[in-house]
């Protein structure tokens, strides 16, 4: 399982940081000198882990951690500086972008030079409407339930706040968690629940008032 492994390597690194002290400073030469005998930093690893293991510390560590990681994937940081939408309003977003270098094609064949700027909606559609709401507002939630049903199979879910989990066992699909803001910054969205569909070459973005 990869979480056990991620465990298992975080755990090291804990012990190591942790652990591990030294010190550099230079205090001289004082009388005899004798060859320091200093122990194999990789068996004093292994015999720290092993005491650990003895104890239970080790499995407690692992499984707070653990603990930790699922938290975390069901319930990520809600989104910053979004809050309740208090009325309705739209605007047009252009997904327009400057390519940083040379595209090619299969054949290597340059389709967008360098600087050029290139409109994806031009040559692409997307067909999934995407709904930022709040998991942990009943009223946004219940909304979200009621456009869902209505448009089946057109809308992607994703949560600025709430239980990913508790969503899914509501809406029995698979929910989205907007990661950090990223979507909701690049579209300038600030409310929720808001909606982003493709209108011809741009995208429509609207805070809804549920």
């Amino acid at each position: 399982m990869k979480v056990k492994y991620l465990v298992n390597s975080i755990t090291v690194i804990f012990i190591m940081a942790f652990s591990i002290h030294s010190f550099a400073n230079d205090l001289g030469v004082s009388g005899q000198i004798y060859p320091i005998q200093e122990e194999d930093l990789l068996t004093f690893i292994q015999k720290r882990i092993q005491h650990m293991q003895q104890d239970g510390e080790w499995s407690k560590l692992q499984n707070q951690f653990r603990d930790r990681v699922a938290a975390n994937a069901d319930r990520p940081h809600p989104v910053t500086n979004i809050s309740k939408t208090t009325e309705s309003k739209s605007w047009t977003y252009d997904a327009s972008i400057t390519v940083p270098y040379d595209l090619k094609d299969a054949n290597g064949r340059v389709f967008a030079k360098t600087g050029t700027t290139v409109n994806p909606l031009t040559v692409i559609s997307i067909h999934k409407a995407l709904l930022f709401f709040d998991g942990d507002d009943t009223k946004q939630v219940a909304w979200a339930e009621k456009l869902n049903a209505k448009w089946v199979g057109k809308i992607k879910l994703v949560l600025v706040k709430g239980s990913i989990i508790d969503q899914e066992k509501h809406f029995l699909t698979q929910i989205y968690f907007d990661q950090e803001g990223r979507l909701t910054n690049r579209f300038h969205i600030q409310h929720v629940p808001a909606i982003v569909m493709q209108e011809g070459i741009h995208l429509k973005v609207m805070e809804v008032l549920p």
